[in-house]
């Protein structure tokens, strides 16, 4: 597309005082940014009800803070690095004892010893990115959970170092196809986790292992397609249209993403099609 917009007129935080029967909308006057508004991440401190964070997107996306239990708020964060990608991220979250100790979820977990006032990063690519969930012992806070685009990561000391769980399959395929071979191969693109490519079946003890999947490409795995008349060769596209031609018997990748006529830039979808 030509371009994206995120929030709009509708979007907002909205307050009540009576248990959810009425709602005010806050606006300047109460600490909100000016001007419409995205996504808004909420976190309620647990160890003092008072404490409340906001992440929200707005034309310059803020970290706010209130400390009267919502009814109004005041800017504490407003780095161009808060929050990025709100439209994709807006989950912060509160240590259960430590109520200036804050949580920031995006490519990165970012954290607060503040109030939200400056944030150090805790994990980088030592754990898989994208992070969209995570969960702190509330009697220990120094247990962390956290949900990701690679699956489950667990976290002893605060987030200082972090185990990979190994044992739950977890995957989520864009695309599927097979080829014409026998056995015959399965390809798929797996979100934030590349396109792969793996036997149906195979003649020895055991079944089917990780060790007989061999990854064709990485990125966004989207559509994966072997040529129909050389299963050993094929196309695999990640996003916005980047194509890998691969060879599986040579273990060659090669970009071979289209490109327009000069000073012509090609606009392709997040998940473009390929056939």
């Amino acid at each position: 597309p030509y371009t994206f917009r995120s929030g709009g007129p509708g979007s907002g935080l909205h307050v009540t005082r009576d248990g959810g029967r009425t709602w005010q909308r806050l606006g300047t006057s109460d600490g909100m940014p000016p001007g419409e508004l995205g996504r808004i991440g909420l976190a309620i401190a647990p160890s003092n009800p008072d404490i409340v964070y906001a992440l929200v997107e707005a034309k310059a996306n803020v970290i706010l803070k209130s400390t009267n239990g919502g009814l109004s708020f005041r800017t504490v964060c407003d780095d161009e690095n808060v929050a990025p990608r709100p439209f994709y991220y807006a989950d912060i979250f509160v240590d259960p004892k430590d109520p200036n100790r804050v949580y920031n979820l995006h490519s990165l977990i970012t954290v607060s010893t503040d109030g939200g006032r400056s944030f150090d990063t805790l994990a980088g690519w030592n754990v898989h990115p994208d992070h969209h969930a995570l969960w702190i012992n509330p009697d220990n806070p120094h247990h962390l959970i956290n949900g990701n685009d690679g699956g489950i990561s667990i976290s002893h000391d605060q987030g200082r170092s972090w185990r990979f769980v190994r044992t739950l399959p977890l995957a989520q395929f864009y695309h599927l196809t097979h080829d014409m071979e026998t056995p015959y191969n399965v390809y798929g693109g797996l979100q934030d986790n590349g396109s792969w490519r793996g036997p149906s079946d195979v003649w020895e003890n055991g079944g089917i292992r990780n060790h007989h999947w061999q990854e064709l490409c990485f990125g966004d795995g989207f559509g994966t397609v072997p040529d129909p008349t050389n299963p050993d060769v094929g196309y695999a596209m990640s996003q916005q249209g980047n194509i890998v031609r691969w060879n599986f018997k040579t273990g060659e990748r090669k970009d071979v993403k289209p490109i327009g006529p000069e000073g012509t830039d090609l606009r392709f979808s997040w998940n473009a099609a390929i056939a």
